[in-house]
């Protein structure tokens, strides 16, 4: 059994590289592994789903580069899903570097749908809860300008969306605050508007109260909410690519410490 002795002296170089591949093939070529669709996500899925079309959706990017792994996916599928159902998607950004990911966002998913029509960027604003008060009240006022430097005023999606009281929806992707807890405070305490979130795994927990209170509607959680919500949608994207990846690459280091030991176990016999 030399082949066993020579799995033990194996180069780690290799376990690198079929690491690696493991990793970077499910995300390139996804292997469509089934994903359970929580409840909290057929929530949230069917609130958009059944809004009236030309419902104004606020989608703020309370996140950075840091969390994007589990939020851009989401970000992704809750824009294709919106702007497919007719929608029209206004985007905001408490944390500086949100922005960037919506404009990401909208180049990956927006298509045939049309800017300043459609959706549009208004950009990121420091403050947190006193900006999301000042937006609350006049949002031309609090976001005179998006990120292209426009006027507002002249932008078609923009005329008739003045305060808080012309969005329908608001959906906060939350990396922490400034952030979901927010907008429940600052707005969703005072005006009548459904708010939704989508936040990082390790988030979830702190969420459930609002949820529990119906302070918030529902959410989706993590890379597997976003994989969720690819199924619903029926659009694998970067979220169930990422749960194949992670899932393949789950196997493949158990498998090498299955063979390993195994390995150990049997020259060791062999010796005595």
């Amino acid at each position: 059994m030399k082949w066993l002795e020579k799995l033990q002296r194996i180069d780690r170089k290799i376990i690198y590289a079929v690491l690696l591949a493991a990793i970077i093939i499910p995300l390139l070529f996804p292997l469509g592994i089934e994903v359970k669709v929580s409840q909290a996500t057929q929530d949230f899925y069917n609130i958009i789903e059944n809004l009236p079309k030309g419902s104004v959706i606020l989608i703020s990017y309370d996140f950075d580069a840091a969390s994007a792994p589990e939020l851009y996916p989401q970000a992704q599928a809750i824009t294709r899903h919106a702007l497919n159902k007719g929608h029209k998607i206004i985007a905001v950004a408490t944390w500086y570097a949100g922005p960037t990911f919506a404009d990401r966002t909208f180049n990956a998913v927006a298509g045939d749908k049309e800017y300043g029509k459609d959706y549009v960027n208004l950009g990121f604003k420091p403050g947190g809860g006193v900006m999301l008060n000042a937006l609350a009240r006049d949002i031309h006022q609090t976001f005179p300008e998006d990120v292209t430097r426009t006027k507002i005023g002249s932008i078609p999606i923009m005329q008739n969306v003045k305060n808080i009281n012309d969005i329908d929806l608001i959906i906060s992707l939350s990396a922490g605050d400034p952030g979901t807890r927010t907008y429940v405070e600052q707005i969703g305490s005072q005006y009548d508007v459904p708010i939704l979130t989508g936040v990082t795994a390790v988030s979830a927990p702190g969420m459930t109260p609002y949820l529990q209170s119906g302070d918030l509607k529902s959410m989706i959680s993590g890379l597997a909410g976003a994989a969720q919500y690819e199924t619903l949608i029926n659009r694998p994207g970067l979220g169930l690519g990422g749960m194949d990846a992670q899932s393949v690459a789950h196997f493949t280091i158990i498998a090498f410490i299955l063979v390993g030991n195994i390995a150990y176990v049997v020259t060791k016999k062999k010796k005595k």
